[in-house]
């Protein structure tokens, strides 16, 4: 997904290795004049039987909005 698309408090799918979670999204990835090529979200673990975390997720393994 683009960092152009990507919301502050929204909620997406990402698959950064666990299987597709939901996750929200914690900062704007607008950085000064640019875009940034990771940023920091609340992950949903428990969805996949691990625990809920904040971290760093790079865009690319960001899928698509979160539809429930």
């Amino acid at each position: 997904m683009e960092a152009k698309l990507l919301k502050k408090n929204e909620w997406y799918t990402i698959d950064n290795g666990l299987g597709p979670i939901r996750a929200q999204l914690l900062e704007s990835p607008k950085q000064g004049r640019g875009w940034k090529s990771i940023v920091f979200m609340d992950v949903k673990g428990s969805d996949a039987g691990f625990f809920d975390e904040a971290g760093s997720i790079y865009i690319k393994d960001i899928l698509a909005p979160y539809t429930s």
